[in-house]
């Protein structure tokens, strides 16, 4: 338990790092003279270094184990913090975002791998995993926010707080032991390279593997606005001026994702509830966005918070029915592609469309497409369910719900 514990608290401080920023923009947009949409292009970079190193070094943890990866991956954010601390102007805050993409990028699939070969039982390590996941980003911003709202120069005194917790994760580290079991001869698959995404064996698990990859990416949707122009939209579009406000606004949705971890009976963990929620959630937001509701926003952040837990834990639950103790972290690593693949066109839409069209009509249409990929998902799973033959169960099926799937 002392190693599932430290390894969930690395992943979580790890992951509080790439919301940190969030209530931030704000004053660095004040500071270095940038709008709505340079705010979308410093997002956008966290991004690009989180897809990257998931393309490149995806897998690198079957190789050469999860220690090492673990290791860099908090090197990496303790570097971007200090970036971050230090940061005189753009181009440091873009490098700074890029190193934090990286560290994600090596620890999503690495963390999640480790926990499933510690924990028995594919549903509690699904658990888990998601809590450490969306925790640290609930716990990322909330943090911040209120630390914002209470400090001075909060562009630096968040991220020196920020690396003394990074210290005590690097300690945490020390007691982790390896769990991956990869080849003999490691340094035999060091060297990085552009892997092709991964995928189940069958075309019925392939299509169910799709499906929740559809979902989660309809979901990082959601995740994109909160995560770069919501603190813009909270002050400038509902009035809202108090960082600790902000910053607890936007935490909500990810607070709310944990929670529905815990409040949610698993039988409800499914590809169905959570498309549902998904969609009430982007419609009460919409709503509150024309009327100028806070109340409302917060009512639809829940619902929405509780799709993006509700789906990335199904979509965890999937992933681990389908994985090889020599590939664990190969598919994971393909999983968290679809994920973080899928905050790209929805913010850079929201970014551009912001400038041309305006916050409300911009919205509406994140929303349509936030909800539209999320049915073709939903359509997707049930092909998959309907299409299904006896030879599929050869394996554990893709379709199962965390229930069925859970082996404790």
């Amino acid at each position: 338990m002392l190693a599932v514990g430290a390894i969930a608290f690395v992943y979580t401080v790890v992951m509080a790092g790439g919301t940190l920023t969030i209530p931030l923009y704000v004053l660095w947009a004040a500071q270095f003279g940038f709008g709505p949409l340079t705010t979308v292009v410093v997002f956008i970079a966290y991004v690009v270094g989180v897809v990257g190193t998931l393309l490149v070094a995806g897998s690198l943890s079957d190789a050469i184990g999860r220690r090492p990866v673990l290791a860099l991956s908090l090197a990496l954010t303790a570097l971007s913090t200090l970036g971050f601390a230090l940061a005189d102007g753009l181009t440091v805050l873009l490098i700074s975002r890029v190193l934090s993409g990286v560290a994600t990028g090596l620890i999503t699939a690495t963390a999640t791998s480790a926990i499933a070969e510690l924990v028995r039982g594919r549903r509690t390590a699904a658990v888990l995993s998601t809590a450490a996941n969306i925790g640290g980003l609930g716990l990322g911003v909330v943090a911040a926010g209120v630390l914002a709202e209470c400090v001075t120069a909060p562009t630096h005194t968040v991220f020196w707080c920020y690396l003394a917790t990074c210290a005590v994760a690097g300690v945490c580290w020390l007691v982790i032991p390896e769990t991956a079991e990869g080849p003999a001869d490691r340094t035999a698959c060091r060297r990085p390279r552009i892997r092709r995404p991964a995928f189940p064996d069958g075309a019925s698990r392939v299509r169910s593997f799709v499906a929740s990859g559809v979902l989660v990416a309809a979901s990082s949707g959601v995740n994109g606005f909160f995560s770069s122009l919501a603190p813009a939209f909270l002050r400038d579009d509902l009035g809202v001026s108090n960082f600790a406000v902000i910053g607890v606004g936007v935490g909500a949705l990810f607070i709310s994702a944990l929670l529905a971890q815990v409040v949610l009976p698993a039988a409800l963990v499914r590809r169905d509830m959570g498309t549902a929620l998904l969609v009430v959630g982007m419609i009460v937001i919409e709503v509150a966005l024309w009327t100028h509701s806070v109340p409302l926003f917060i009512v639809g952040t829940v619902f929405a918070g509780a799709a993006v837990g509700t789906l990335l834990r199904h979509g965890l639950s999937v992933t681990d029915t389908l994985c090889d103790p020599g590939n664990r972290a190969e598919l994971n690593a393909t999983y968290f592609l679809f994920l973080y693949s899928g905050l790209v066109v929805p913010v850079l839409l929201l970014g551009f469309a912001d400038q041309a069209v305006g916050t409300r009509v911009s919205s509406a249409m994140l929303a349509a497409l936030v909800v539209s990929t999320a049915l073709v998902g939903l359509a997707l799973g049930r092909r998959a369910e309907s299409t299904n033959t006896p030879d599929t169960f050869s394996r554990p099926s893709t379709h199962l719900t965390p229930v069925e799937e859970n082996h404790e």
